[in-house]
């Protein structure tokens, strides 16, 4: 799966999954361009940067800004010098190739700390096989999966599942009903044509 596809996966999960309505609002109307603007993975890691940079600038100094983590454009000085460029009029910009560099070493399979909530494929057993005839190799995997693979607790899988019971339970009840409607209504006129 590419950056792209990524990207176009987390607007559908923000336009219809997303619990903070004016964030969604916000989010969709900066996303309305964007088959317009994203062809490539660079396109889509700069566009999900932007957009966050969009949102920490207008919730600086929001009443729901987090002390510990307050809204500032990202990467800051100290996470990234090379990001940012000063020009010869003293203006400061974005070094976009440097910010897209960081992001991806920032984001790299070494620095992402997977928790046991995550579902995580991980290699049990690696076998090779080479026949002499035509020297195939065949890998067998076996993988082990993390135990909540939905990010579900147990509270909300029983839940659904009671849920799924009373949904069948009623159905088979509606189902009894109308047969047996339907079954009086066929005695009944069958009677009448004796």
């Amino acid at each position: 799966m590419n950056a792209v596809q990524v990207l176009l996966a987390v607007r559908g999960y923000v336009k219809h999954f997303f619990g903070c309505e004016e964030c969604r609002k916000n989010f969709l109307r900066g996303a309305v361009h964007l088959d317009d603007v994203v062809f490539s993975d660079r396109d889509a890691v700069l566009f999900l940067w932007r957009s966050h940079n969009k949102a920490n600038y207008w919730l600086q100094r929001d009443i729901t800004e987090d002390p510990r983590h307050p809204k500032v454009q990202f990467p800051d000085l100290s996470q990234c010098p090379a990001c940012r460029e000063t020009l010869s009029n003293g203006s400061v910009v974005w070094n976009e190739d440097s910010v897209v560099q960081y992001l991806q070493s920032m984001y790299s399979g070494t620095n992402v700390v997977r928790d046991s909530e995550s579902v995580v494929l991980r290699p049990v057993e690696q076998r090779w096989q080479s026949s002499d005839e035509d020297d195939k190799r065949d890998v067998d995997f076996t993988f082990t999966f993390m135990p909540s693979i939905i990010n579900a607790t147990r509270l909300d899988i029983s839940l659904c599942l009671a849920f799924y019971i009373l949904c069948t339970g009623l159905l088979g009840l509606l189902y009894y009903r109308f047969c047996r409607r339907c079954r009086s209504r066929k005695n009944s006129s069958s009677q009448l044509l004796v």
